[in-house]
């Protein structure tokens, strides 16, 4: 029915798995905390007050940059370098995603890797560029390319899904990871 075939490379990996850090929940919370860490590490040395009181400013706002910025962003990194470097031989991966009508099967370097029952998919994420058709339990899912239909495209994946799986919910996926 639809066939989806791409590279699974560090900059797509980056565009599914790590999320704009300012759409992020905890990006105020870091943003406050960035700011308070500035003012005082302003504040303590204009007021000449002991260099601990000056670290703590400096800590501050070294560790909201740290996890308001960076830290998805690292994670992300250490979990495709080391997946690729377990499984694949230090190389980028192939995958290629075949939608049928009973279930979906997901082939990596040409082999098969899993095969997921409709039963399995409970939500139809779409973002700007991908799909994400998403286990019961949210994390786990099946994405799509919309760039990569080497048989179908996207619109009539999606026309096919609402007609076919009317049972599974679509949304638009989380803002932090619609790129």
């Amino acid at each position: 029915m639809f066939v989806n075939e791409y590279i699974m490379n560090r900059k797509r990996y980056d565009k599914w798995a790590t999320p704009k850090f300012w759409r992020l929940p905890t990006f105020y919370v870091c943003l406050v905390i960035f700011i308070a860490g500035v003012f005082g590490w302003i504040y303590f040395d204009r007021v000449n007050a002991s260099a601990r009181w000056q670290s703590i400013g400096a800590f501050l706002t070294f560790v909201a940059v740290y996890r308001g910025v960076f830290f998805n962003w690292m994670h992300a990194d250490k979990t495709f370098r080391l997946t690729r470097q377990k499984y694949f031989n230090e190389k980028d991966w192939s995958c290629k995603v075949i939608v049928r009508e009973k279930d979906i099967s997901l082939h990596i370097n040409g082999k098969l890797n899993n095969r997921v029952d409709w039963s399995e998919i409970k939500k139809l994420e779409e973002a700007r560029s991908y799909y994400k058709l998403s286990a019961a339990d949210g994390v786990e899912g099946v994405m799509l390319d919309k760039a990569c239909f080497t048989e179908g495209d996207p619109d009539s994946f999606l026309q096919w899904m609402r007609e076919i799986h009317p049972e599974i919910e679509h949304v638009r996926i989380a803002p932090a990871f619609d790129k």
